[in-house]
């Protein structure tokens, strides 16, 4: 292999290895507590069935009548699928109860693992290697 060739190869693999860096760092937990699991009731807003995470915003009702927005993100569609989510399990406006890994930072919201639907229909759970 002349000197050139390898040099244009190892700068190649170079450029490789960093471009993957930022989907590493993308797919970490660390976010989430995963050690607790909480569950929480409200009305779905949003269900964004795509990858490379599962989102669901859900509107929570406050005891003084006040609502908030919780961000929830879970697996890839592939993973959510095999445990039997789809892009249906929910839909805007259904109230569901969500099960979850809280976000380390306490803001609204965590990791999804898995939820119920207003049927008694359970989905997940959705667990991480």
């Amino acid at each position: 292999m002349g000197r050139g060739l390898r040099a244009h190869l190892v700068a190649t693999l170079a450029v490789l290895c960093l471009a993957a860096l930022p989907a590493l760092a993308h797919h970490s937990l660390a976010p989430y507590d995963r050690e607790v699991s909480r569950s929480i009731e409200g009305v779905v807003t949003t269900y964004d069935f795509s990858n490379p995470h599962v989102k669901l915003t859900l509107t929570v009702s406050n005891s003084d009548g006040s609502s908030t927005e919780w961000l929830f993100e879970s697996s890839s569609v592939s993973r959510m699928m095999a445990r039997g989510f789809n892009r249906v399990s929910a839909r805007s406006g259904d109230t569901i109860t969500v099960r979850y890994n809280p976000r380390r930072s306490g803001a609204a919201g965590g990791y999804m693992t898995g939820f119920t639907d207003a049927r008694g229909k359970s989905f997940g759970p959705v667990q991480e290697r």
